[in-house]
């Protein structure tokens, strides 16, 4: 998303403040960052507004500004393609809210998939029993418990915990469900978890295995850029001239 703006009467600007003019590129560059920054600002409350349970700080950190020289005379806000350490890159993750369209893979679905335990062309979904935190997403502590048991080598392996009003000890281990899955031929595909205890066996549907769907755009960044812009522009122009024309030589 690049911001363009237009300069009103920058003729006469010019000619009215004669030599001072040479300050007009160092102005406009400077009120264009500050433009973009409003832009970045207003995209972060919109996505803390408007996502389920509030945006996580990875989504506020999704975007970037870049901002304006007096060669360029151009700044822009846009998604990052960058990651953070051990994630997913920003634009992979995040792009369909800003555009709609497929939801393209998330790191945890190249994990599964490098280890054969996610069928090519499909993508996880939460499953009924998924354990999520507030912003609906998958509680760490629980995932990397899954994720070890089935990133294990080994079948059958069990975590063994107290839980329950009982305290009983139960013994929790995980599954996947493939195509072809013979034992398994009534269960949809997927990561189901299954606890054992004294009164029995229960599986949990964790994550299921679903064709992707395509995404409607979520938030429209050219009308709240147009917005920003609007009001914040003339503003932070005149502000950038006055005190590019208060330390002119």
């Amino acid at each position: 998303m690049q911001l363009t703006v237009k300069i009103e009467g920058a003729a006469a600007l010019t000619a009215s403040i004669g030599a001072k003019a040479r300050q007009i590129p160092f102005a406009t560059a400077r009120a264009l960052t500050v433009t973009a920054h409003a832009v970045n600002a207003e995209v972060k409350r919109e996505l803390a507004a408007g996502v389920q349970g509030g945006a996580t700080p990875y989504t506020l950190r999704a975007f970037k500004v870049e901002a304006a020289t007096v060669a360029s005379l151009s700044a822009s806000v846009s998604l990052r393609t960058d990651a953070p350490e051990g994630g997913t890159p920003y634009d992979r993750s995040l792009a369909h809210l800003f555009h709609g369209g497929v939801r393209r893979f998330k790191r945890l679905e190249g994990l599964l998939r490098g280890r054969g335990l996610l069928p090519g062309g499909l993508q996880i979904a939460p499953g009924g029993k998924l354990p999520l935190d507030r912003r609906g997403n998958p509680k760490l502590a629980e995932l990397t418990e899954m994720l070890g048991i089935l990133f294990s080598g080994l079948r059958n392996i069990r975590s063994y915990r107290r839980t329950g009003r009982s305290k009983e000890t139960k013994a929790l281990g995980f599954f996947v469900v493939l195509p072809g899955s013979v034992a398994s031929r009534h269960l949809h595909l997927g990561i189901w978890r299954r606890i054992e205890s004294s009164k029995g066996s229960v599986i949990e549907p964790w994550f299921m295995f679903v064709a992707p769907s395509p995404y409607q755009q979520r938030f429209d960044l050219g009308k709240t850029a147009e917005a920003v812009i609007a009001r914040t522009w003339p503003t932070a122009f005149n502000d950038s001239l006055t005190k590019a024309l208060a330390i002119a030589r």
